[in-house]
């Protein structure tokens, strides 16, 4: 079929009701190989990982797509060009989840990109340069201490030695044994090409599209993001004995520095911010003054050096809550920098926007993806579509199905002009 006449942006493209029907049927399908009923659970290299991964490698195969599997797992699924097969436009996202977490945040990018590559494929052919769809192996951090493990491999820029989960299984172990069971006829195993440009399509996981009332959020910037392990070291002792005045109360001392850190950031500015979302005391027991606490923190901002100056405060005020037999150790494990994305990109899908008469605004990512990886090799753009109620990362993640039909339809748009 000729395509120099064709133009998606003029709606000229195949019912996207049909479309949005396919799409919610994979959703569905992956959804429920979450082995738990508590939200979904797609940890990294878990059993219901596997089982989303296996099942987008089938789809890619059933679609007689080129599909290969990278020894981290992660999944390229291509609709080879016809004239410039070897530029790859490529979209894409992650399948893996927190615990608990949501039926869309990750997946509906990676099953949003299947569904454009479809439409496209199904309407228009062959492209002339090569449409990829990719599903990263890891983004979120939530086994390993690690985070976007998939794009970063893909980026040739990873480096997962030594890291353990909290079974104490290494992460090498962990990811042969998993991958090993991703098997079937025609998948190629290799780490392939870096493509010549990266869209992700997401939720937004926030308020603010929802507030302006718009369907389409077009990224301009993501925050950096550091994460830290925090040890609170006290006096493990007898409950009932031991005088309020002579104890060294790890609990306490944890308390009295998560207050105090709440101040500081929004001291350092009201756009910070500052998450404890794991704590842990030792010996966890009813009659015991606790010993140790384990904590984590995250915070998030636009700006390195408001970053930065958090992290000396934080150190600082370790030091004086450090008394005798009292200490606080800060480790910071995760080091993400802001980044700003591509501007061609942005502007390109504004004028699609427009055309598709789909109201859209441009912000700043609060949450890390992988497309903040994927900026250091190939010219990157993301697509949000808005959070019901702002929620994400938890079982009642929801978009109206309109703005999840937006998305596909803009992303469609986006890969037949760069691709067709």
């Amino acid at each position: 079929m000729a395509t120099d006449n064709i133009d998606p942006t003029a709606r000229t493209l195949p019912d996207f009701n049909v479309a949005m029907v396919q799409l919610t049927q994979h959703l569905d399908t992956i959804n429920r190989l979450s082995p738990d009923t508590a939200g979904q659970n797609r940890l990294v290299y878990s059993p219901g990982w596997i089982a989303a991964q296996g099942q987008l490698l089938q789809w890619g195969l059933d679609l007689g797509l080129n599909v290969t599997l990278d020894d981290y797992g992660t999944v390229y699924l291509d609709l080879v060009g016809s004239t410039q097969p070897e530029t790859i436009i490529a979209t894409g996202s992650h399948m893996d989840t927190v615990v608990q977490g949501g039926p869309l945040d990750g997946l509906y990018g990676v099953l949003g990109g299947l569904q454009a590559l479809i439409t496209l494929k199904q309407t228009l052919g062959q492209p002339k340069k090569t449409l990829r769809v990719i599903a990263f192996s890891e983004e979120e951090g939530s086994r390993f201490p690690t985070t976007f493990s998939g794009s970063k491999h893909y980026a040739r820029i990873e480096n997962t030695t030594g890291l353990k989960d909290k079974d104490g299984l290494d992460f090498d172990s962990a990811r042969t044994a998993a991958v090993q069971q991703l098997t079937g006829p025609g998948i190629q195993r290799t780490l392939p090409k870096l493509p010549a440009t990266f869209t992700e399509l997401h939720i937004e996981q926030g308020t603010r599209l929802a507030a302006a009332q718009v369907q389409i959020g077009l990224v301009a910037a993501i925050v950096g993001q550091r994460r830290y392990t925090v040890t609170v070291t006290g006096v493990a002792n007898h409950a009932g004995t031991t005088p309020m005045a002579q104890r060294h109360d790890a609990l306490q001392a944890t308390v009295q520095f998560i207050n105090r850190l709440c101040l500081l950031a929004q001291s350092v500015s009201p756009e910070l911010t500052f998450t404890v979302g794991e704590l842990a005391l030792t010996p966890n027991t009813v009659n015991v003054i606790p010993g140790k606490v384990v904590f984590s923190v995250d915070c998030r901002h636009t700006n390195t050096a408001l970053l930065d100056n958090f992290e000396t405060l934080m150190a600082n005020t370790a030091e004086l809550f450090t008394e005798t037999d009292l200490t606080i150790h800060v480790s910071r494990w995760a080091n993400i920098p802001p980044v700003q994305l591509d501007q061609q990109l942005l502007a390109q899908n504004a004028n699609l926007a427009d055309q598709l008469q789909l109201k859209h605004l441009q912000l700043a990512s609060g949450a890390g993806h992988d497309s903040q990886i994927m900026t250091q090799v190939t010219p990157t753009t993301m697509i949000f579509v808005p959070s019901i109620q702002g929620i994400s990362h938890a079982p009642q993640e929801a978009t109206a199905t309109p703005d999840l039909l937006a998305g596909v339809q803009l992303l469609t748009a986006s890969l037949y002009r760069q691709a067709y």
